[in-house]
């Protein structure tokens, strides 16, 4: 079986039948034929099976270039087709069946762009027609027979069951066929508990603001006021459980304590992104949004299994080495646990936090959110400027010509987190994206140059923008009098039904691009505009 594998990827190699554009592959049978259920008709439409089959395409070619990086970069890619079929914005994002297809790819995006970092080592091990290997998942068969599938026109049924078969490798309830481990010991003493200090607030809004720093974010966004005394009392025990399972010195002590540190690290922030005191300056904080980003990475390879191998991404000797996506950390680990343990200030131990959750940030994270967006500024202007002919037209300068760059990137950046808000689909994060969207509307066309903020689309999305603000800013007694939101079925503001228009904007902000987003913005704040009252004065 292994010689005919082989024999299959030389075939590949040496005869050049790369799949053209196939009119009459269906992406929406492939889909079917993944989560094996039938999936309503529009749940794939032309623009996007169109997008995802380039993509495919794509990241098939990079991979039969046949070196490390460049399988490295066509399983990310692959990936990230399978994320935009399946992601919450997709038609039919909302579909449990797609859920398990969705969370595989996502984990294997992690492992896949995962990287040491000098860039000399990663999770792929890759030898050229003989093995292949994911966060120490073997998938050189999987992937062989997905291959096969795509370049010799099997079809979008064999090719959406070879590719269910290829990311089910990458499950989190894989089935371990090792022995089952014996139960680990209670936590040992670690000569620790956390101090008066570690419990404080003012602790905890010292040591972000110092990892913030570390990570290149000056703005120090948290505030003792963000932060409840509950909130740092809870943290400080699950810092001390965390680092107290580590120094029990077993690999699988030591993963546990790295999954109990990644989720801390990332409920702290999800709580103080929800503290009115806290909103407005986090949403803005490229330093939260990284250290989020880490920890959530690193909650994925720590909880990644192998078939054999339950800590396959976490390899531990005592005293001696730790690494985790063949990232080693052990050093940067000792500094911080140190820094616990001994007391030392929030300052030092923001810093030892933030040193070890840079190892775990994306290879390819650009240095802030906003530069994510630095190579699109002419889309985003013609963008707003599709959005002010869609909400009321222009008769004097052309919108195209309104807005500065920095302020273009700003806007894209508070849209982006928004959104992310709105993604979580519940009441309270929806209001909370819908006033995210709406401050950053309304600061985007307040920057805009005079003569253009005289267009009466312009003023139609100021209007509706304002009315937003005023609502989101209600007190949460009168959330569910202005604001009425079911998940996946309606939403209304100030009894405006926008589930659609809103639906549309985010669609083509996350799906279609950036450039395809004005018009559907410019409808939904047209239609913000008809709530009756409500103004900012």
């Amino acid at each position: 079986m292994k010689v005919l594998l082989v024999r299959l990827f030389e075939l590949i190699v040496i005869f050049p039948f790369c799949q053209a554009d196939d009119p009459d592959f269906s992406v929406h049978a492939m889909l079917q034929s993944a989560v094996g259920q039938d999936l309503p008709a529009d749940c794939v439409n032309e623009s996007v099976g169109t997008q995802w089959y380039g993509g495919f395409q794509a990241a098939v070619d990079t991979m039969m270039q046949r070196t490390k990086r460049t399988m490295q970069l066509g399983l990310t890619s692959m990936a990230k087709g399978v994320l935009l079929l399946t992601d919450e914005t997709a038609a039919c994002g909302d579909k449990p069946e797609l859920h398990p297809l969705r969370d595989q790819a996502e984990r294997l995006k992690v492992l896949a762009s995962t990287r040491s970092l000098a860039g000399l080592d990663s999770t792929v091990r890759y030898e050229p027609l003989k093995a292949l290997s994911v966060g120490g998942i073997d998938v050189h068969s999987e992937l062989n027979a997905l291959l096969v599938a795509w370049r010799m026109n099997h079809g979008p049924e064999v090719v959406g069951k070879t590719l269910a078969r290829f990311l089910a490798d990458f499950s989190e309830d894989a089935e371990d066929s090792s022995p089952e481990p014996p139960p680990e010991a209670p936590v040992l003493e670690t000569q620790h508990r956390p101090g008066a200090l570690q419990r404080t607030p003012s602790f905890w809004a010292s040591l972000l603001n110092s990892a913030f720093r570390r990570l290149k974010d000056d703005s120090s966004p948290v505030s003792v006021a963000c932060v409840a005394e509950g909130t740092a009392q809870l943290n400080a025990d699950k810092f001390d459980e965390a680092f107290g399972r580590m120094m029990q010195k077993t690999q699988r002590s030591m993963q546990h304590g790295l999954k109990i540190l990644a989720l801390a690290v990332d409920s702290l922030l999800s709580i103080l992104q929800e503290h009115v005191m806290c909103q407005q300056p986090l949403r803005s904080a490229a330093g939260a949004a990284r250290l989020r980003a880490a920890a959530s990475r690193l909650e994925t390879l720590v909880g990644t299994r192998s078939l054999i191998n339950p800590g396959t991404n976490v390899k531990y000797e005592a005293k001696q080495m730790l690494k985790v996506g063949e990232k080693d950390v052990h050093l940067e680990l000792n500094k911080l646990i140190t820094a616990w343990i001994k007391d030392q200030s929030a300052e030092d131990v923001g810093q030892g936090l933030a040193e070890f959750f840079e190892d775990f940030q994306e290879e390819e994270e650009e240095e802030d959110v906003s530069s994510q967006f630095g190579g699109q500024v002419a889309d985003l202007s013609d963008m707003l400027s599709d959005a002010v002919s869609a909400a009321g037209g222009c008769s004097g300068a052309s919108p195209s010509s309104c807005f500065e760059d920095p302020a273009l990137k700003a806007f894209a950046a508070e849209v982006e987190h928004g959104i992310g808000h709105m993604l979580k689909k519940r009441r309270k994060t929806m209001q909370q994206g819908l006033k995210e969207l709406s401050d950053a509307v309304e600061k985007v066309f307040a920057a805009a140059s005079p003569t253009c903020q005289q267009c009466t689309g312009t003023s139609i999305i100021r209007q509706g923008a304002r009315k937003v603000r005023h609502l989101t800013r209600k007190m949460v007694v009168d959330y569910g009098t202005y604001i009425k939101y079911e998940a996946l079925k309606s939403l209304e503001v100030g009894g405006v039904a926008v589930h659609g228009q809103l639906n549309s904007f985010l669609g083509a902000w996350k799906l279609r691009g950036v450039r395809e987003a004005g018009t559907p913005l410019g409808i939904l704040f047209q239609r913000f505009s008809t709530i009756t009252g409500h103004d900012e004065f």
